[in-house]
């Protein structure tokens, strides 16, 4: 490695030098506000006529053609193709210094590589650059290469500094520069990018895998692998989904809860793991990309299992996604078929939708999918995983049936009024119906006038009560026409209807009111049920674990012994609970005695805990604890004690 510090003018005009921004690096990203800070830099350079830091420029030094050196650009090109963009603004205002601004660090002579241009940005911006270097010729697409270019150029001819005394400025530009080896035998390029971006503020998880992946390969094969992976992986996802998939990736791979800012650490230790090489790594990245964005876009390459797909999305469940995106693998690999994909995808349908109607908490879902990617467990009987670890939470028939009747459906998240209409019309007529632009319809309006009031008994109470259940609710494209018209100028349009939902309400119902709505309500209750039936969950013996639930569940567990208490995917085999208080004690105390601290440093955990007095046991440190509490105490305390160490999504456990 050489370090040190060096002016702008002295870096740019090295001879036979091309400064590559490696295909893996972020477009041009630079707005206006950075440009105009960069300027005013200039202006203070100027004002003071003393040297001004610019920053760090990170490279890797190749050997070229003709005795070339390329430069590849680690850490510092949205500066670096910042300060080109401003030579050549300042050459193109003034031709007075422009034969010299481009000869001595805008192009290179007597070497054709890159067309002459020292500069050579990634291949998303190559063609912008290109045509700013060659005076604007054959580019007319959007571009923050021209815009800022241009912006540059009306800074210049705006400032009552003359372009000759702002060009001599730049001179007094000063930066840092580290210089890094290629040879294999010396520092390591990513490990030196990786100190620079710690905070991960600038760059994405996404950025920082795509570069680990890249990064310690030679350019040639860099372009090859970045062409035929991840390119065709950026065009599927926006960044921040990108993102999210490649957190779903990792939970899929190592069956444990991955952060969101712990990304790029988790999929580097994955990699280092596995022993993986980076072209082995990016066909399984893109294999997998290509199945979440089949999920997202529920164009898979079976119609059951898109309608499916589709319901999920709606739902907006997309915690699931690790799961769909296992069972789609195994599918390809051979390991299971169709049928049975279609089969568990409808089980978990099913739960997510009465999860939802019902209003119970979905924050166990993220623990349940980990435990559902785990294929060693139940002897990899996907069936039976998958009912062990929904049925401690799986609303019942009776559940479902008294939150359609008492829930306001409508005013629930992500269209969840809509989607159980278009389920149930779809499930009469069995064809696939686009309602895209179909409205829910309150039958009886949401504003009732006096005729409504004279025609209904309490009308204002009753609409209060369900007037957003799914009773009172129906499909129909004309919604504004009939509005808050009353029930008999309704009907009418209703008759006409090719919605048999709604034609269904003409037909049997002569007048509209509570008796109506509880009557519709039920019959409807019962296609759902059937739509999206409860699975039969046999009965288990007394031996069995009948649930897995994560700490801040709270079941029952009345009459219960704990199994097993898993931490951060290590399994401990328990049989009492005050065994399974000390057990997540010691397991705390081993991984980190800071945090053990901090339990007690708690007033309330330590006056519980940390005072013995009828049943006193020793930890593996020696520490004496009370353990004489319920059940229920027992889990109370765990719970608090995941919540201050920040391990909750991280500790679940087994009873039976």
């Amino acid at each position: 490695m050489k370090a040190d510090s060096i002016h702008l003018f002295d870096f740019l005009g090295s001879g036979k030098t091309i400064f590559e921004i490696p295909v893996f690096q972020r477009n041009y990203e630079w707005g206006k506000d950075q440009c105009e800070q960069l300027f005013k830099d200039l202006i203070v350079a100027w004002q003071t006529n003393t040297d001004h830091f610019i920053g760090a420029i990170v490279y890797v030094t190749e050997t070229g053609n003709k005795m070339s050196h390329i430069y590849r650009i680690i850490d510092g090109q949205q500066r670096l193709t910042s300060l080109t963009l401003l030579l050549k603004a300042l050459a193109d205002v003034d031709e007075q210094d422009r034969d010299e601004i481009e000869e001595e660090y805008l192009t290179n002579k007597y070497l054709d590589d890159n067309n002459h241009l020292k500069l050579k940005p990634v291949e998303h911006d190559y063609e912008a650059f290109s045509s700013v270097m060659n005076n604007m010729v054959g580019f007319n697409q959007a571009s923050k290469v021209i815009d800022n270019y241009n912006y540059f150029c009306k800074l210049i001819k705006d400032s009552e500094i003359n372009s000759a005394e702002l060009y001599e400025a730049m001179n007094h530009f000063n930066m840092v520069y580290i210089e890094l080896s290629s040879d294999a035998n010396e520092e390591n390029p990513q490990v030196i990018f990786e100190s620079l971006n710690s905070t991960g503020v600038s760059l994405s998880s996404s950025d920082l895998v795509r570069n680990f992946l890249l990064m310690k390969l030679d350019s040639q094969k860099q372009a090859e692998l970045y062409k035929k992976y991840w390119v065709k992986i950026e065009r599927m996802f926006a960044t921040k989904i990108f993102a999210e998939f490649i957190r779903h990736y990792l939970i899929v791979k190592t069956h444990v809860s991955v952060k969101r800012n712990g990304v790029y650490n988790s999929y580097k230790d994955y990699f280092l793991s596995q022993g993986l090489s980076s072209e082995d790594a990016l066909a399984d990245l893109f294999k997998f990309a290509s199945y979440y964005n089949q999920i997202l876009n529920h164009k898979a390459n079976d119609n059951k299992f898109n309608k499916i797909l589709e319901h999920i999305n709606v739902i907006d469940s997309k915690v699931v996604f690790p799961y769909l995106m296992l069972l789609m693998n195994l599918l390809d690999d051979g390991e299971t078929d169709q049928v049975e994909v279609n089969n568990l995808a409808h089980i978990l349908e099913s739960y997510l939708f009465r999860l939802k109607v019902c209003q119970m908490p979905t924050n166990g879902l993220n623990k349940i999918v980990v435990g559902l990617c785990d294929l060693s467990k139940e002897n990899g009987n996907l069936k039976l995983r998958l009912l062990r670890l929904l049925k401690a939470n799986f609303p019942d028939d009776r559940k479902l049936s008294d939150g359609l009747m008492e829930v306001d459906l409508y005013r629930q998240r992500n269209n969840l009024a809509k989607l159980s209409l278009i389920v149930l019309e779809e499930h009469r007529t069995r064809e696939t119906i686009n309602f895209d632009d179909a409205q829910v319809e309150h039958i009886m309006p949401q504003r009732l006038n006096a005729e409504w009031r004279l025609q209904v008994t309490n009308a204002d109470k009753m609409k209060e009560q369900y007037g957003g259940t799914l009773g009172n609710l129906t499909l129909t494209k004309y919604n504004q026409e009939i509005s808050n018209k009353s029930y008999s100028e309704k009907k009418k349009f209703y008759k006409d209807s090719n919605v048999s939902l709604t034609r269904e309400v003409a037909e049997v119902y002569d007048k509209w009111g509570k008796d109506a709505i509880i009557n519709r309500t039920e019959k409807l209750t019962k296609e759902l049920i059937e739509i999206f039936p409860m699975p039969v969950i046999k009965k288990v013996s007394k031996e069995e674990v009948t649930g897995e639930y994560t700490i801040d569940q709270s079941p029952d567990v009345t009459g219960k012994k704990p199994v097993q208490i898993t931490i951060n995917e290590n399994e401990y085999l328990v049989k009492t609970w005050r065994q399974m208080l000390i057990t997540f004690l010691n397991d705390i105390w081993n991984k980190d005695s800071l945090n053990f601290d901090r339990i007690k440093d708690n007033r309330q955990l330590s006056r519980m805990l940390f005072r013995p007095r009828n049943t006193p046991e020793k930890l593996e440190n020696g520490t004496i604890v009370e353990t004489n509490f319920s059940a229920t105490v027992i889990l109370a305390i765990i719970t608090k004690i995941s919540e201050i160490c920040d391990i909750a999504d991280q500790v679940s456990y087994a009873v039976k």
